[in-house]
């Protein structure tokens, strides 16, 4: 039995692997606009090549388009779940002169042809050791639900 009470809203998007380009693109089965706008077109896995990420993120995903400045659209490191092919990222943005961080969770399929990501819009918890609580607690639900 679920309990649903506490459950933060999410979104989710699928993307399928280009094996041409080795980019996850948006998939047919998720339409033109993404229902988070957020989430690029295209994603790529990479290993984290700067000491100065976070050390438990060693991979990465970020995006094909880049900003003005020369940096990603998105990026984030992925850091391992503790279960199989599911790794937890996060995403931040400032609005107002205030640091907003959505928790991403990533899923890829057994043979990395297929990634889903789940976004949790505005909802964090304070440190890794809560947000892989939460994220351990809900991925039987998100399972059903697909």
């Amino acid at each position: 039995m679920s309990n649903n009470f506490n459950f933060p809203q999410y979104r989710t998007v699928y993307y399928e692997l280009n094996p041409l380009t080795g980019y996850y693109t948006r998939s047919e089965k998720q339409p033109e606009k993404s229902p988070l706008m957020r989430l690029p077109f295209e994603l790529k896995f990479a290993v984290t090549r700067a000491e100065k990420i976070k050390c438990h993120a060693k991979q990465l995903i970020h995006s094909r388009q880049m900003t003005k400045t020369g940096s990603y659209y998105f990026m984030t490191g992925l850091q391992e779940t503790g279960l199989q092919n599911w790794y937890l990222g996060n995403d931040y943005k400032c609005k107002d002169g205030n640091k907003i961080i959505s928790i991403v969770l990533f899923h890829f399929s057994e043979d990395n042809s297929r990634l889903t990501v789940y976004y949790f819009p505005h909802y964090d918890k304070p440190n890794t050791s809560l947000r892989l609580q939460f994220i351990r607690s809900i991925i039987p639900n998100l399972l059903q639900s697909e």
